[in-house]
């Protein structure tokens, strides 16, 4: 059984877990890593295939692991201590050569080593990566270094008092799946927006919102995620609206049931959405937060929620984006058919915001 580790959004391992427990039958967890405020990581094993761990969709990369320490001193005496790991260590071997079977090298790779130091050593990050290199030197002197490119990358992280060493497996389409062919500034990684669409518990059945969709980044997780019985999405901005259907509506169609169908998009004011009571299943949306946003957020996040409590069927769900704590809970607080199920901190363009995931009471509609 072989070991990884997934490299997610700061604050949202702990989603990414659960899509590798859903997606990855007998995946076993392992712990929740933390490379400061750049990345969580959660470590984990699974018997499967490594070409299953590369279809997740809220990492932003994946690695198979090869060495782990949890007890690294910080002195100077790491740098031997870790040379010594990676020549002579038996599990490095055995994930190596599960790579090797893997990627089907014929002859001897070229490789590169990508080193990060997070906290107080007595030494360099340089220095840290120098003994790794030296080691690997030794260890597969046919092994060639190059400074860039390289068939197998080694990622070599020293996080305060714990080593992580790795084989990536994913490359830049993980991160950047899809190339839009409108990219509008602040818009959601394809990874929050695969987290947030996860959280909705996307079924066959659903009619799909997304209330202010930008560019439209969640229309397309959601429809990568599987069939539904609508996708929607809409936004007041007309340049957003224009986006979002180039990025969509101009892609290959999706077939479904036998025909082909689209998303709709148009223009619309999410405080007044053009829908019927209890019509729709999921919304998934990034609200507008930050000290660049211009819309008086007090006025828009109450009546937001107010529509959100009106088009929400019972039992529905909501996941929204923000880092507006206290007007998303008071704005919630105000809808009595509306509960915060549960929330999750991440860090989105160098600031913390948080997904919150909400229910409709059940029952009959009271709007």
């Amino acid at each position: 059984m072989n070991q990884y580790y997934a490299q997610s959004m700061p604050g949202m391992e702990k989603i990414t877990w659960l899509e590798i427990r859903a997606r990855l039958p007998g995946a076993v967890f392992g712990q929740y890593v933390f490379a400061k405020e750049q990345n969580g990581m959660v470590v984990f094993t699974y018997d499967g295939s490594m070409a299953d761990v590369q279809e997740l969709r809220t990492a932003e990369d994946v690695f198979l692991l090869a060495l782990s320490d949890q007890k690294v001193s910080r002195t100077r005496h790491d740098l031997q201590t870790i040379n010594e790991m990676v020549r002579k260590s038996e599990a490095l071997g055995q994930a190596t050569n599960a790579l090797m079977r893997f990627r089907k090298f014929s002859q001897p790779p070229t490789y590169r080593i990508i080193s990060r130091k997070y906290g107080k050593h007595d030494y360099r990050r340089v220095d840290f990566e120098q003994a790794v290199s030296d080691a690997w030197q030794k260890r597969y002197p046919r092994w060639t270094p190059v400074v860039d490119g390289g068939e197998v990358e080694i990622w070599a992280n020293l996080l305060g008092s714990q080593l992580l060493l790795g084989f990536r497996l994913s490359d830049r389409t993980m991160r950047h799946r899809y190339q839009k062919r409108v990219e509008l500034p602040a818009s959601l990684r394809p990874s929050v927006a695969a987290a947030m669409v996860y959280l909705t518990e996307p079924a066959p059945g659903d009619v799909f919102l997304d209330p202010m969709c930008g560019s439209g980044t969640l229309l397309l997780e959601r429809r990568a995620a599987g069939t539904s019985a609508l996708v929607l999405g809409g936004d007041i901005v007309p340049k957003r609206v224009d986006a979002a259907y180039q990025n969509l509506v101009g892609r290959k169609k999706l077939k479904r049931h036998g025909r082909f169908a689209y998303p709709a998009i148009t223009q619309w004011d999410a405080q007044t959405l053009p829908f019927a009571a209890s019509s729709i299943d999921k919304i998934a949306t990034n609200l507008p937060f930050g000290q660049q946003i211009t819309a008086n957020l007090h006025t828009l996040y109450p009546v937001f929620f107010a529509e959100v409590a009106r088009v929400l069927r019972p039992n529905g769900r909501a996941v929204i984006l923000s880092s507006e704590y206290d007007l998303v809970k008071e704005s919630v607080r105000q809808q009595p058919t509306l509960h915060i199920l549960t929330g999750y901190s991440m860090a989105i363009l160098g600031r913390w915001g948080r997904i919150y995931l909400i229910e409709k009471k059940g029952g009959n509609s009271d709007e």
